[in-house]
């Protein structure tokens, strides 16, 4: 028996004494400071002129990983620098992100599939014409800030459109250049008003060539239910399809989406069309261009922007940009702006 407790305590001494499984880890504090000095000039009303924050924010990382799995948390606000009420000082995302060779899923709020892949089309994304109505950014109301003339409001970098709670998402593997994606945003509501929304994709990259198509299935919206997930200035439920593509070469790209969006319950359809492309003119200088058209929207019409961006040295870029939007009720707006961006990321590695 003494016998038997010693080769015990040897065998306990032998798991204490051998190495852990070493885990990798990052910390990482990021930030994408933006700042536009906007004109605005629409028939009908005095021309205006606002300094504007563009959907400024901040955020920290931390993931640890060990072999192929890996977890991150990712927390970030929006940066409030100006006095419009849509710039307050707010969460913007805050997430579980867990990977393994089977697919990513996500927890919490973050930015749905449908937003971004609107958002990587849109050289102008987040600029002082980041607008869907034409109108002024600091004119705009919150739902339609973030996305160019000709995407829709579920592109928005604001909470509700674009960055959505209670979500619960999936990206496969890549499997022949085609990642598949699928997310359920859990209602809150109680008994017969719980309906849950929910949004499916698939995208296929190769090279430099994109194609791919999103949907977003919305059983409520704020404008009917205040408990609702997603805001998007829509009156009624309704079913968001967007079919995109592109291709990014190392000095010129160009994009296209096309949103058709069925209202529900009898609501007249939308459809946002949208294209753009760029090109750099000089190693840090890159001219860009896009049209948009809507249809059946309060706003709808078209629109061309130009812009030309800048990068004075890395992380800080300098912009000139202008745009001009004929609506079919008959107004036109013009709208001439000149930003800055800044972006940083820091981080930190280790083992434990």
């Amino acid at each position: 028996m003494q016998h038997a407790g010693k080769w015990v305590i040897a065998a306990a001494a032998a798991v204490l004494a051998a190495p852990a499984i070493a885990a990798d880890g990052e910390a990482r504090i990021y930030g994408d400071f933006r700042y536009a000095l906007v004109h605005s000039d629409a028939e009908g009303t005095p021309a205006d002129t606002d300094l504007a924050g563009t959907n400024a924010h901040a955020g920290v990382s931390l993931q640890v990983s060990e072999g192929d799995y890996s977890a991150t948390v990712v927390y970030e606000r929006t940066l409030a620098n100006d006095d419009s009420v849509t710039q307050l000082d707010s969460v913007r995302q805050s997430y579980l992100q867990v990977g393994s060779p089977y697919g990513t899923v996500i927890y919490g709020r973050a930015p749905t599939a449908y937003k971004v892949s609107g958002e990587k089309l849109d050289p102008f994304f987040n600029t002082g014409i980041g607008t869907i109505s034409g109108a002024g950014f600091a004119d705009a109301p919150a739902p339609v800030l973030g996305p160019n003339y000709g995407l829709s409001a579920l592109t928005s970098d604001t909470v509700g459109n674009g960055f959505i709670n209670n979500q619960i998402a999936y990206v496969s593997p890549t499997l022949h250049g085609v990642t598949l994606n699928a997310a359920v945003f859990i209602s809150e509501n109680a008994g017969d008003n719980e309906d849950h929304d929910f949004g499916l994709g698939a995208e296929w990259n190769h090279d430099a060539i994109t194609a791919g198509v999103q949907y977003l299935n919305l059983e409520s919206t704020l404008a009917n239910n205040p408990n609702a997930n997603f805001n998007a200035g829509l009156p009624v439920p309704a079913e968001a399809l967007r079919f995109y593509g592109g291709y990014k070469a190392e000095t010129w790209g160009v994009s296209a989406s096309w949103e058709p969006i069925d209202l529900k319950n009898g609501g007249l359809d939308r459809d946002y069309y949208f294209g753009a492309g760029w090109l750099k003119v000089l190693p840090q200088t890159t001219v860009a261009a896009s049209y948009g058209n809507t249809e059946g929207t309060p706003f709808e019409g078209d629109s061309l922007s130009l812009g030309v961006f800048h990068e004075l040295f890395s992380s800080l870029e300098v912009y000139l940009a202008a745009r001009h939007t004929d609506r079919d009720a008959g107004v036109s707006s013009a709208d001439y702006v000149a930003g800055i961006n800044f972006g940083f990321s820091l981080a930190h590695s280790g083992t434990f």
